[in-house]
């Protein structure tokens, strides 16, 4: 999560909200994060540190969520006309959140 925060702040972006993300293949945990102009995403690599990556609101559709019957939220977002899955350990009611401050921001 610092990671992301750093870059944010890097680029100009303040958070709006941010979320964390389930442990992926390779171990480690990411997050999103809802800026001004983008959303942002950190994902553990194999090698190297975390790779940090942001795609514009403009290209971030409708997003939804889920339980998982594992336990943890499923987040969809739309994301330049494709579907994205994200899983989180994170509770239903901040997840929820988290979408709302998504739609605001996108307008």
């Amino acid at each position: 999560m610092e990671a992301l925060l750093g870059r944010m702040l890097q680029a100009g972006e303040h958070p709006g909200a941010t979320l964390p993300l389930g442990r992926g293949v390779i171990g480690g945990a990411g997050a999103l994060a809802v800026g001004t102009v983008g959303l942002w995403l950190c994902q553990p690599q194999l090698l190297g540190g975390p790779s940090v990556a942001s795609v514009p609101l403009s290209s971030v559709g409708p997003a939804a969520c889920r339980t998982s019957r594992f336990g943890g939220v499923v987040l969809q977002v739309e994301l330049s006309g494709r579907r994205v899955r994200f899983s989180t350990p994170a509770a239903l009611g901040d997840v929820e959140e988290f979408l709302r401050a998504l739609d605001a921001a996108r307008g």
